[in-house]
């Protein structure tokens, strides 16, 4: 029984190792994401500083496009953020199901040792009549 509650907590260990990794992989979406939306509001400003300047029409189309692009990735962004999210949900579910199973699995082994303890001490307290009886004959 014993080994099965090892067993069950590595299961345990290896699912919070998981959500660990989910968790750093989302942190890591999240500032390439803010890291996007930086240099997005950073061309934004550089555009519209160039209004105010004489600034050649193939500049100001260069920004445009790098604007549009940039626009891309922070989407492509979002939907990497959104599996990262969706990891650390199933990670989260995966850790819950293992702890549940973990618990049931400890509280049988205890539930187990607990009846051989009852056995036991049946055992011995019969085993104590007896030479109890013997010795009063």
């Amino acid at each position: 029984m014993q080994k099965i509650v090892d067993y069950k907590n590595n299961l345990k260990t290896q699912a919070e190792w998981q959500l660990t990794k989910a968790i750093i992989q989302l942190n890591s979406e999240n500032e390439k994401l803010s890291k996007l939306q930086n240099q997005k509001n950073n061309q934004y400003q550089k555009l519209y500083s160039t209004f105010k300047d004489k600034t050649p029409i193939s500049d100001l189309q260069n920004m445009s496009s790098y604007i549009l692009s940039l626009n891309h990735h922070i989407q492509k962004q979002h939907e990497g953020l959104k599996n990262a999210e969706m990891a650390v949900s199933k990670s989260k579910d995966g850790l819950k199901k293992q702890m549940i199973d973990e618990k049931v699995w400890v509280n049988a082994r205890e539930k187990s040792y607990t009846t051989h303890m009852e056995k036991t001490l049946k055992k011995e307290t019969m085993e104590l009549d007896e030479i109890a009886i013997r010795l009063q004959r």
